[in-house]
Order: C-alpha cells, then structure tokens, then sequence
C-alpha cells in the first residue's frame, strides 16, 4: 500500500515539475528558428596592385604591427563604404570612412584621412563618396595605439572608386629605383628603402638626390622661411609619396620674391639629407635639403646644376667643396680618411684667420666663394705644412687648395681635421673683396666684420660702446633700442630666432643669436663696422650666412642660421657706423 502511496506521488511531482517549465526558453536557438549563423570572411590577398587585401586580411596584416607602428610600405585594400565620417571636401583635400568585406558594420576598417584619386586633394567636380560603394585603397597603414587598425594620415589615397581610377586604370605600388647620386637618383620607392635601413631619427651619412613629381604640396614657399614642404611621386606609382620637409629653394638657398613657385605635377630633383623621423617616417632633413631642379631648370637656369661634385681628390684632380663635403659624409660618425686628399675652392668666409698663436686658420670654401654648397676648412695650417708664424695671409675670395684629412665630425659635420691639413697653395683673390648679398658686401678679418653699401659715398661717423649702455648682465637688452645722439636709431631684435640678444658684461657687448637682427635706422648708411669679442683664438664674428641689406635710411644685419637655434654667436662690443654723403 505504501509502495502505491510513493509511487502516485512520484508521478504527481514529475508532472508539477514539466508543467512549470513550459515557459522557459532555451539557451541557445534551434536550427531554423530564429538567429543566424555568423558569416566569417576569409583573409585573401597580399596587399598588391594586383592583389589587394580584402578587409579582413588587412585586420590581420596590421594587428601583427606593433603599436603605432606604420607599414613599411604601400598596401592596396578593397573593400566597401559602410559609413562615412568625413566627407572629401575641398578645404583639406582629404576623407574619412569605413569599409567591410561586405558593406555592413562587422570586421570594419577605418580609412582616416585618405587623399583623393590619383593621390591628390579633392576638388570641386570630383564624385563624392558614398555608402556602398567599391573602392581600393592604397598607402601606408598603422596599428593606431595597438587598438585601432587605420591608415596613416594624409599617406593613403583613393586608388579606386567604383572601378575608376585616376587614370582610367592601372597603376603600381611603385619599384624602388636608383643609387641616389645625381646621374641615377633615388625614385620615392628608392629613397624610402634607403630610409628605411637607417636607425629611427637616424639622419644619412651624405646627401642623396630624389627625383618625381609633386603630388601634394603642403606648405608652399614663402618668404617667411624660405622654404617648402610636398611630396613627390613617381608617375604610374602615385601610391609611393614621400615626402619633402621644409627643402631650401634652387641654388640651396632660401626662396625670395619673384622666385617661381611649385605646383602639383612639376617635375623636381631634390638634394640632401634624409631621416627616418622617430622610426616611422622617412622624410627630408628640416633645412638640409633642398630643391636641385624645377621642371628641368637649376639655379644656373641650365643644364649643368649648381651643387655638382666633381674631382677625385688628388693633386692633379682635386675635389671641389661638393664632393670634399659627399667623401666626409659618407666617413662614419667621428672618422677620419685613411689618407691626404686635395681640395679646391674659393674662400667665402673666415672663421678664424691664420695667427702666431695657433699658426693655424678656420675658413669656408665654395667653388665661386659664394656662400653655398661650402666646405669647413678646420683649424688648418699654412704653406709647407708648417704653423703660421708670418707672411701672407687669407682674405674672401682667395683661391686655394687644401691639403690632408677629412673627418665626419659628429656624424653630421664634413671638415678637415684639426692640424691635419694645410694650406698647399694660395692665390690672391684681390684681397678680399668679400662677400656680396643684395647691396651690401661683407668682410671678415679676425675679430671685425666690416658692412659696405654699394656705390655710397661716406660721410660723417658716429660711434657706440655697448659696453656703456647700463644694462644688466645676462639678460635680454632692455630698452631693445638704443637713440644715438643724433637720433640715429640702434634696435636689438630676436627676429625668427629662439634667442633674444643679450648683454654680458664678460665678453663686454651684446650676444646676437641664430636669426636674431639689428637694425639701424635714421639716416642712410654707406658703411657699418662691429667690433667683436675674441677668446681663446675664437672671434665670435656670426655666421658664414650672416648677411645685411640697406634700403633708403633702415639698414639691417642678420645673424642668418639654417635653424632657429645654435650656429655661431655674433657677440658685438662697438659697432662704428659711417653714414652716406
């Protein structure tokens, strides 16, 4: 009886149970019935041209970089528009988006800032982007932050819309190409190759030249700074920009009014020291590089260039400063040449001039003794080899041939060695003449630059101790401006430099900076004379590019330096000013 009793209550439980979980759904969907099956894209594609990668084998080949590391090349993606962030626009050229496999927000792609078709910046006219559409993308990606898989700003473009291209069709990455010397220079590809094998912010041992198209130009010449940034591409290879930063005009010099401009599409070769900038952009060296030819034309407006190396380095073929400054840049850091070489040049500034002391002189040279594309004569001594203890001594202009080591000081430096070489021969330019910008001419011996406006009678003069101004050492000049007693006008300026001038009661006068300026003002001026401080055989006399110009009654002087910082102080103790008849 009991054994009924359990099991009718068995039975009863079991059936209260099933009924109470009637309404509980199940853990996952049945076959058929509601959710479905993810679609999961295989990678294809090896990032050519040819064969692009589609969305997920871009995901794969970028999540296998390091964080905020760039491709070490161009990589062509297709995929489609799923969103668009920022549309092209005229103002920036460039635009943002994703894209999928499939046209849908799962495994996306951000393309951030890529320029237009043909590498380009949109213009009015160009097709908008929009949702679903098919496109290629080529250029350089990152691993942005080791979170985001994107392209690298401003270096990715729309290679493809909709089966369009910039040219109908077609088109490569782009083949690295030439040695990277004038007769065979580098191609895009070529140069970022070359950059690629240096350390990061690792600057080249020598100048290369690079030859393309401009394909974008990102700030244009001016006056301001005299220099420019672009990229340039090789044609049928748009997809390989490099990029040019803050290049120097024709001649290596800085761009001035009436100076052609650059523009999209010009053909260029550019010259000088590239850099790996913090391991991931290969670019030209700020300020040590500049534009070698435009649309054929050369600071010579022919077919022969300014800047071109020639010599071998023997007596009977001497180097000229060109390829005296290539041979010591392509020394390593702090090397010396294992043998005497022979250099000749011009004189286009003293340093430092041949005295008892030392018995030896630290000059510049250039092929026509102007100040361009010199070399550094260091502490060189005089004729036969010997110390300077009397005789003729060096003036600008002068022709000479140096003789002995040269070294790669620091790596970024050509020069001869200190007291291994010497002066072999010495002919007389004229005694010195100087050297000539705008109007005025320039001339340097020992511890006085003298200033000469062209074709000005002189007058009367006036003279002013800065030693006797009342200000405080170290520190900035303070009144920046000095009123002579005939209401001439001396102002200290800090100008494009880092520094203000200032005085130090040490040296006895007014510390002028890279880029600082003085400007005397009032009167017309037919010549200037700066007294400057001298120690331990150093005459702080500027730099070699120091240069001044006189218009009606303002006359300026520039401490002039390729960079905002550094170079040589002008440290100025009287300055004699003879005015103009």
């Amino acid at each position: 009886m009991k054994k009924l009793i359990y099991s009718m209550l068995a039975l009863f439980c079991a059936a209260f149970a099933f009924t109470s979980c009637e309404d509980v759904p199940m853990p996952y969907d049945q076959p058929g019935e509601g959710g479905e099956e993810p679609v999961v894209v295989e990678p294809t594609g090896d990032g050519t041209a040819e064969n692009p990668f589609n969305v997920a084998a871009a995901l794969e080949y970028i999540n296998n970089l390091g964080a905020d590391v760039e491709s070490d090349r161009d990589v062509y993606i297709k995929g489609k528009v799923v969103t668009v962030t920022e549309e092209y626009s005229t103002n920036f050229g460039n635009g943002t988006f994703y894209i999928s496999d499939d046209g849908t927000n799962k495994n996306q792609f951000y393309v951030y800032r890529a320029m237009y078709l043909g590498n380009k910046k949109y213009a009015n006219g160009n097709t908008q982007i929009q949702e679903g559409d098919e496109v290629i993308i080529c250029g350089r990606v990152v691993n942005y932050k080791g979170t985001t898989p994107e392209t690298a700003q401003n270096k990715s473009f729309l290679y493809s819309l909709n089966g369009e291209t910039a040219g109908g069709g077609g088109g490569a990455s782009g083949t690295p190409k030439g040695s990277g010397t004038l007769d065979d220079p580098y191609n895009p590809a070529g140069v970022i190759a070359y950059i690629n094998t240096l350390g990061s912010d690792v600057e080249s041992p020598k100048d290369v030249y690079i030859k393309g198209k401009i394909g974008t130009v990102t700030e244009e010449y001016s006056t301001n700074f005299g220099n420019g940034t672009f990229t340039i591409v090789e044609e049928g290879a748009e997809g390989t920009a490099f990029t040019v930063y803050r290049a120097l005009y024709l001649g290596n010099k800085k761009f001035a009014n009436g100076d052609t401009q650059i523009k999209e599409g010009d053909e260029v070769i550019v010259c000088g020291k590239v850099i790996n900038y913090r391991g991931n952009t290969p670019e030209t060296q700020q300020n040590k590089a500049y534009l070698y030819s435009l649309n054929g034309k050369t600071a010579g407006g022919g077919d022969t260039p300014s800047g071109e190396a020639k010599g071998s380095g023997t007596l009977d073929d001497p180097f000229n400063p060109v390829a005296a400054n290539n041979y010591a840049s392509s020394l390593a850091a702090g090397a010396k040449s294992d043998k005497d070489v022979y250099i000749k040049g011009k004189i286009s500034s003293i340093k430092e001039k041949f005295g008892t002391q030392y018995g030896n002189a630290s000059f510049y040279i250039s092929e026509d003794g102007k100040a361009e594309n010199e070399f550094y004569v260091f502490r060189t001594l005089y004729l036969g080899n010997v110390k300077y203890t009397e005789g003729e001594n060096i003036n600008v202009g002068d022709e000479v041939i140096i003789c002995g080591k040269v070294m790669n000081y620091m790596g970024n430096t050509p020069e001869t060695s200190g007291n291994e070489s010497y002066l072999y021969s010495l002919n007389s330019g004229g005694g010195g003449g100087g050297e000539t910008t705008g109007n005025v001419t320039k001339t340097v011996d020992g511890n006085i630059v003298t200033l000469v406006v062209a074709d000005t009678a002189e007058g009367d003069k006036i003279t002013v101790d800065l030693s006797a101004q009342g200000w405080e050492s170290g520190k900035a000049v303070d009144p920046a401006t000095i009123t002579l007693s005939d209401g001439t006008k001396i102002t200290f300026a800090k100008g494009e430099g880092s520094n203000t001038p200032a005085f130090y009661e040490a040296t006895k006068g007014v510390r002028v900076y890279a880029k600082n300026t003085i400007t005397i003002s009032g009167k017309a001026v037919a010549k200037v004379v700066m007294t400057c401080d001298s120690y331990n055989g150093t005459a702080y006399t500027g730099n070699s590019t120091l240069y001044a110009s006189a218009s009606g009654t303002t006359f300026t002087i520039c401490n002039e330096h390729s960079e905002a910082k550094g170079g040589e102080q002008l440290r100025v103790q009287a300055i004699e000013i003879t005015y103009a008849q």
